[in-house]
């Protein structure tokens, strides 16, 4: 298993007592084997409302999206397009949070292939909660479950 190394020049000690919140840390990209180009299908764009909790215990949404892309190696479907074949590989989710819109795919067909470029793509470890039994009852733990993928903006390319 070849071996994860942060993109970071402060080198830190897990082990020194100290608290460090593991989901900040970013992963050097070139410890993945990232495409260069993207493409999307509009119906695998999923997003969500972001919500804030107020400090009577309320959540109210924030106005602000998350947009989630099952982005497509663009290489890879154009090579698979020309030998005529259906099937494209694996989508990579990239997450795109803080957006004040949807993004628009009125002039593309349903089953189009969108050209997308991400801005500003990162790895970082993602939580995950998982139940745990604590002292004879199960109670919420975050755990870092795997890894997330994510840009600050994006850009139809069409």
């Amino acid at each position: 298993m070849a071996k994860l190394k942060l993109a970071s020049t402060n080198k830190i000690s897990l082990t020194d007592g100290t608290k460090h919140d593991l989901v900040n840390m970013k992963f050097d990209l070139s410890q993945f084997k990232l495409p260069q180009n993207y493409v999307i299908l509009a119906s695998q764009v999923t997003t969500k409302a972001e919500k804030k909790t107020t400090p009577l215990g309320e959540k109210i949404e924030t106005g602000k999206l998350t947009v989630i892309f099952k982005a497509y190696d663009r290489t890879l479907v154009e090579l698979a397009i020309a030998n005529q074949l259906n099937e494209f590989g694996a989508a990579i989710s990239i997450e795109v949070a803080n957006l004040d819109s949807l993004p628009i795919f009125d002039k593309f067909e349903a089953d189009e292939f969108i050209p997308i470029t991400f801005e500003n793509l990162s790895v970082l470890p993602k939580k995950a909660i998982i139940k745990s039994k604590i002292n004879g009852s199960f109670q919420d733990n975050w755990q870092i479950a795997e890894l997330k993928i994510s840009a600050t903006n994006f850009k139809i390319n069409g």
